[in-house]
C-alpha cells in the first residue's frame, strides 16, 4: 500500500494539508515551501535528503535587519506551541529573521523554544509573539528562568490531579444514591443538598484541575487541529453541562463523576510523562555549566578578565589552579594536572606541559597554564558535544510527534460519531432530545481513552518497581520498551566495568622502610594516585613519619625530605637504571596497562609502584550471561590500549575500543545502528553523554556524573552489573503487558462505541465501562510485581462481577 509522504519533509502525511497542487503534512511545510518557492526546493530536493541544518543555511534571508540609531539589544526566549516538524521551526525562524529590528533568530525544534536577539526600540516581544500566533501557533514570551518556569509547570499540574483525585473520591461516594436509583426518593431538601453539593465538588475538578485540557481544546477550535484534549473537553463539558440541566429539570441521573473521573486519569497519565518531556532542555542546560562566563586574556603581559564570547582564536589565555579551561587550545607555558573526565571518563587527571592540548570544561587541578587558544564559544569540544545531545534527544522525540498525528484521525471520527448518534436519535429514532443527548454524551464519555491513556505508564511504572530491587531506576516512559528489543551492548570502561576509584596494585620491593617513605610522603598530596597510596599504607598499619621541605611538582609528582635523605616520587620515564626484578615488573605492569611510578632516595631508583582500576564484582558474571542471551558485547574507553585489552580479556569481550573521544562512542552507537542493530550505552562520564542520548538504550551508572544520569534511559544506582541482566529480562516481560494492555484498550473502544451509539448505554453505564477497562489496564500491570495468573483472574473475575452488579441494579433502577 502507497504511502502519502509530505511534499516538503517527506514525512508521512496523516492529515493532508493541500497547497498549490501539492500535499503536505502540517500547514508549516506548505507556507515554507511557498516562502522558498519550487525552484529552491527542487534544487535542495536533488541533494541526498533534507538536512535541516543544511537548509538553514542554505536559505538567503534578503531582507537585512533594520537598526535603529538608538539600537537597545536584547535577547527574548519564547516558549513555542504547536510545531508538528523540523520545517515549521524553519518557518518560524526565517518569518521571525525578516522582521525590522530582529538581529537573529534561532528555533530549537526539540524544546519548542525561540531565542531572539532585538533590537528593543525597533521591535518588542509582543509583536514577535504576533508573528508565530498568525502563523497559526501559540506564542509566549519567558518572563522567567526556564528551569523555574519547567518546575512551577510541573508542580501546578501536579497540583491539579492531587485535588482532581481527592474531589473525584468524594463524588463517586456522594454518587452512589444516584447509581442505586434512590434520588427520586430522597426529600426534595436532601435531594437538593445532594445534587447541589456534587455540583460544587465537581465544578473545581472540571474547570481548574481540567484547565490545560480547556485550554488545549480551546487552541484546538482556534487553529482547526482537532485534538485528544477536543475529546476530552468535550466529554467532560457534556457529563458536567447535563449534569447542571438535570438538577434544575428534575432529571434522575448525574454525571458528575463521569466529568471528574475523566479529568483525574488523564492528568495522572500526563503526570507520569511529564518529566520525559522536559529532560532534552535539563541535560543541555547541565552540559553548559561546565562552560565558564569569562577568561584571563594575556594583553601587554597583563591578565585581563573578558567575556567568553569575545576570546579569540590566537587569544594567550592564563588558567589558573583550580579553574575550569575556557577554551579548547594548546599549552605555551605551565605544567598542571587536568581532570579530563569531561572527555575520557577516566578518574586519574592527566598531566599537560608545553605543547599539550587542554579542553573547555575540563579542570586544572594544581599549576598555572598559559595556553593558545585554537577553538573558542560554539567551536569547542564542549559546544559541539551539548549540540550534539540536543539534536539526538531532540531526533527521538519524533515518533511521538507522529503518534500525536495519528490521533488526528480517531479524534474526528469519535466526534463525527457523536454527532451522528445524535442525529439518529434525533430525526429517525425520534426519541426526544434528552436521551438522544445522553446517547451522545455515552459515545464521547466512552471513547475518551482512558484505559489507552494509562495502559503503557501503569505497566512502566509497575515494571519500575521490579526493576528498583535491582537498583535499576526508569528516567523515560518508553525505557523497558527499548530494552526488550536490545540486540547489541556497548559498555563504557572505568566506572561501567570497573569501580573507577584508583588502587595500589603493585609494590616492589614491599619492605616496611619503603610502606614508610611512600606512606610518609604520599600523605601530604590531593592527587588520585597519591590518595590510591596512602590508603594502602594506612591498611597495612604502618606508622607515617613527618617530611621536611615537602612540594608538589605539577606534571611530575612529589618531594621531601625523612632522616637527610632526599625522596622523590613520580612517573618512571623510562630511562631509569632498574634491576633486572624491576624491570620484569616494570615490562608486566605495562602489558597489563596499569599507571607505573616510581620511588627515588638520593637520585636512585629505589621502588616501583603500580596503581590502576579495580574490576567491579559480578562483571565477568555478567558479561557472560548478556552474551548467553545472544547479545554482541562491545567496551569502548577512552583509556589507553594496554588497559583496554587488559579488561576486556579479563571479563571476556572480544570487541573493544581505546582512546575514544565523546562523539567518537557516539559515532560507533551510530554506526551499529546503521547496521540494524539496536544498541544499548553503558556509562558513567559526562563524556559518555552524547553516546547514551544517541543509543537506542542509554543506561547510566548512578556513582557517575550527573549529566550522564540524566541522558541515561535508565539509571543503575548499585554498583551491581548483574542488574543489566535482570532489566533486559523484566523488560521483555513489560514489553508483552504493555502490548496486552493496548489490545485490551483497542478491542474495548471497539465494542463499546457502536454499543454507545446503538443507545444500549448510557452515560453511567459509559463510565462503568471506562472503569472496568481500566481496572483491567491495573490488574494486568500488577503481574509484573509477581502475582499469579490464579489471582489475576480471580481478583479481575470480582472486579468486573461487581462492576457489572452495579451497572445493571442502576440500569434497572432497581
Amino acid at each position: 500500500m502507497a504511502v502519502l509522504t509530505c511534499y516538503l519533509c517527506e514525512q508521512p502525511v496523516i492529515t493532508e494539508v493541500p497547497g498549490d497542487g501539492h500535499i503536505f503534512c502540517c500547514h508549516g511545510c506548505r507556507e515554507l515551501w511557498r516562502l522558498l518557492g519550487d525552484e529552491e526546493i527542487k534544487e535542495l530536493k536533488s541533494r541526498p535528503g533534507i538536512n535541516w541544518e543544511n537548509l538553514r543555511e542554505n536559505i538567503t534571508v534578503p531582507t537585512p535587519p533594520v537598526i535603529s540609531l538608538n539600537a537597545d539589544p536584547k535577547t527574548v526566549t519564547i516558549d513555542i506551541d504547536g510545531m508538528w516538524c523540523a520545517s515549521c521551526s524553519i518557518l518560524v525562524e526565517q518569518v521571525l529573521t525578516r522582521m525590522p529590528g530582529v538581529l537573529g533568530a534561532q528555533i530549537d525544534f526539540a524544546t519548542s523554544t525561540a531565542q531572539v536577539a532585538m533590537d528593543a526600540a525597533t521591535t518588542s516581544s509582543k509583536d514577535l509573539e504576533d508573528a508565530i500566533i498568525k502563523l497559526g501557533y501559540d506564542a509566549k514570551e519567558r518572563d522567567r528562568d526556564d528551569e523555574d518556569l519547567e518546575s512551577d509547570r510541573d508542580l501546578t499540574l501536579l497540583r491539579r490531579f492531587g485535588v482532581s483525585a481527592v474531589l473525584t473520591v468524594f463524588v463517586m461516594m456522594f454518587s452512589v444514591p444516584v447509581w442505586s436509583g434512590y434520588l427520586p426518593t430522597f426529600p426534595p431538601s436532601l435531594r437538593e443538598a445532594l445534587e447541589y453539593g456534587l455540583w460544587a465538588i465537581a465544578t473545581p475538578s472540571v474547570f481548574w484541575s481540567g484547565w490545560p485540557f480547556l485550554r488545549g481544546a480551546w487552541s484546538s477550535l482556534r487553529h482547526g487541529v482537532p485534538t485528544m484534549d477536543l475529546l476530552i473537553a468535550i466529554g467532560s463539558l457534556s457529563a458536567y453541562g447535563y449534569s447542571v440541566y438535570t438538577i434544575f429539570a428534575g432529571g434522575r441521573y448525574l454525571y458528575f463523576d463521569t466529568a471528574t473521573m475523566f479529568i483525574t486519569f488523564l492528568l495522572l497519565s500526563r503526570n507520569l510523562e511529564v518529566g520525559t518531556r522536559n529532560r532534552a532542555a535539563g541535560v543541555v542546560r547541565m552540559l553548559s555549566r561546565l562552560s565558564v562566563k569569562s577568561a584571563w586574556v594575556l594583553k601587554d603581559g597583563h591578565e585581563v578578565q573578558t567575556d567568553i564570547n569575545q576570546v579569540q582564536v590566537g587569544d594567550h589565555v592564563v588558567v589558573r589552579p583550580g579553574e575550569k579551561v575556557p577554551v579548547d587550545g594548546t599549552v605555551l607555558d605551565g605544567h598542571s594536572a587536568i581532570d579530563e573526565a569531561f572527555l575520557t571518563g577516566e578518574a586519574v587527571p592527566v598531566d599537560k606541559s608545553i605543547g599539550s592540548t587542554v579542553y573547555a570544561g575540563t579542570i586544572n587541578s594544581t599549576g598555572r597554564l598559559v595556553i593558545q587558544a585554537l577553538r573558542v564559544s560554539s567551536d569547542t569540544i564542549l559546544a559541539q558535544t551539548a549540540r550534539f545531545v540536543k539534536a539526538a534527544q531532540g531526533a527521538q522525540g519524533q515518533w511521538r510527534k507522529l503518534a500525536d498525528r495519528v490521533l488526528r484521525i480517531f479524534v474526528p471520527a469519535v466526534l463525527v460519531a457523536g454527532v451522528l448518534t445524535l442525529l439518529y436519535w434525533l430525526l429517525i429514532a425520534k426519541v426526544g432530545t434528552a436521551p438522544a443527548l445522553l446517547n451522545m454524551i455515552a459515545v464521547f464519555v466512552i471513547a475518551c481513552p482512558c484505559a489507552l491513556s494509562v495502559a503503557t505508564p501503569l505497566a512502566v511504572l509497575a515494571g519500575a518497581q521490579r526493576l528498583g530491587g535491582y537498583g535499576m531506576l526508569l528516567r523515560s516512559d518508553d525505557a523497558l520498551e527499548r530494552a526488550a528489543e536490545v540486540d547489541t551492548v556497548i559498555l563504557d570502561k572505568t566506572g561501567t566495568l570497573t569501580t573507577g576509584q584508583m588502587t595500589l596494585t603493585g609494590l616492589w620491593p614491599e619492605t616496611p622502610e619503603v610502606l614508610q617513605m611512600v606512606g610518609s610522603l604520599e600523605i601530604a598530596s590531593e592527587h588520585p594516585i597519591a590518595t590510591a597510596v596512602s590508603k594502602y599504607v594506612e591498611q597495612t598499619g604502618t606508622p607515617l613519619r613527618p617530611i621536611a621541605n615537602f612540594s608538589e611538582e605539577p606534571g611530575w609528582g612529589v618531594a621531601g625530605e625523612l632522616d637527610n635523605h632526599h625522596l622523590r616520587i613520580g612517573a618512571l620515564e623510562g630511562h631509569e637504571q632498574l634491576d633486572d626484578a624491576m624491570a620484569e615488573r616494570v615490562a608486566t605492569w605495562r602489558d597489563e596497562g596499569r599507571t607505573i611510578a616510581k620511588l627515588e632516595v638520593d637520585g636512585h631508583v629505589r621502588a616501583i609502584l603500580s596503581v590502576g582500576d579495580q574490576l567491579r564484582a559480578q562483571a565477568r558474571e555478567a558479561i557472560s550471561q548478556l552474551k548467553a542471551q545472544g547479545l554482541a558485547i562491545w567496551m569502548a574507553t577512552g583509556d589507553s590500549p594496554e588497559a583496554a585489552a587488559l579488561v576486556a580479556n579479563q571479563v571476556g569481550i572480544e570487541h573493544y575500543l581505546s582512546r575514544q573521544k565523546p562523539l567518537d562512542k557516539a559515532a560507533l552507537v551510530e554506526k551499529l545502528e546503521a547496521e540494524g542493530h539496536h544498541v544499548a550505552f553503558v556509562g558513567d562520564g559526562i563524556n559518555d553523554s552524547p553516546a547514551l542520548v544517541k543509543a537506542h538504550l542509554g543506561i547510566a551508572m548512578g556513582t557517575g556524573s550527573d549529566i550522564a544520569i540524566e541522558a541515561g534511559h535508565l539509571t543503575l544506582t548499585r554498583p551491581n552489573l548483574m542488574s543489566l541482566v535482570d532489566t533486559l529480562t523484566t523488560s521483555k516481560q513489560v514489553t508483552r503487558i504493555i502490548k496486552q494492555n493496548l489490545l485490551w484498550a483497542l478491542f474495548y473502544n471497539a465494542l463499546a462505541l457502536p454499543a454507545a451509539a446503538m443507545g444500549y448505554t448510557g452515560p453511567f453505564i459509559a463510565a462503568v465501562a471506562m472503569l472496568l477497562s481500566s481496572a483491567f489496564v491495573l490488574a494486568n500491570s500488577l503481574r509484573i510485581l509477581g502475582f499469579s495468573p490464579k489471582r489475576y483472574v480471580v481478583g479481575t473475575s470480582v472486579v468486573i462481577g461487581v462492576g457489572t452488579s452495579l451497572a445493571l441494579l442502576a440500569f434497572l433502577g432497581i
